[in-house]
């Protein structure tokens, strides 16, 4: 079960700035519209990924039934531990290992590995990244190609699944899924852990 003890204020992985630089806009005229479009490609980008983005301390609590070798947290990167409690007892930094980067918590005992017990296990933790200033380059380019696709796409028909003119010009468009590239760039930050 995992709370949200302090919750993030901002979702968005770019700003109106750069996303009207990508655009070639020297105006400000379309900020309002841009700011909605990188809000819902923001959106679509961690829904697609299974991911929260934004930088939050949370508290995550395992109920083990059985001997554990690992703790698999919900979310990742983590920037900080602030308590793991298991049972009635607060462990101490050297009781545990954590791999930041993947949200991986390892029990140690005399500084080798061993099973968490089962028993509840609590950890509270933040994740995520400082956004959009610390949005990583490739789900920040992603956010950009997304909203430019919105931001070009704003005043065509959405039904129109495909548009033809003979010998003249030949046209589709994506529907549900993320366009290949943008799919492409957004695949190292899925998250494919069951939880």
């Amino acid at each position: 079960m995992l709370t949200i003890v302090t919750p993030a204020d901002k979702f968005d992985l770019v700003d109106v700035n750069t996303a009207r630089t990508a655009l070639g806009l020297t105006d400000q005229s379309d900020d309002a519209a841009l700011a909605g479009f990188i809000t819902r490609a923001s959106d679509v980008i961690a829904r697609y990924c299974r991911r929260v983005f934004a930088k939050e301390a949370v508290r995550e609590q395992f109920r083990l039934n059985r001997l554990c070798e690992e703790l698999i947290l919900s979310r990742y990167p983590i920037s900080e531990v602030a308590s793991i409690v298991e049972g009635d007892n607060t462990l101490v930094p050297t009781d545990y290992e954590c791999d930041l980067a993947k949200g991986i918590v390892t029990r140690l005992s005399d500084d080798r590995p061993c099973y968490w017990p089962p028993r509840v296990v609590a950890v509270t933790y933040s994740s995520g990244f400082d956004l959009p200033r610390a949005t990583p380059p490739a789900l920040a380019q992603a956010c950009v190609q997304l909203v430019k696709s919105y931001y070009l796409g704003a005043d065509r028909d959405p039904a129109v699944r495909s548009e033809s003119v003979s010998d003249v010009s030949d046209a589709s468009y994506f529907s549900d899924a993320l366009p290949p590239e943008i799919a492409g760039l957004c695949a190292s930050f899925r998250n494919y852990r069951i939880t």
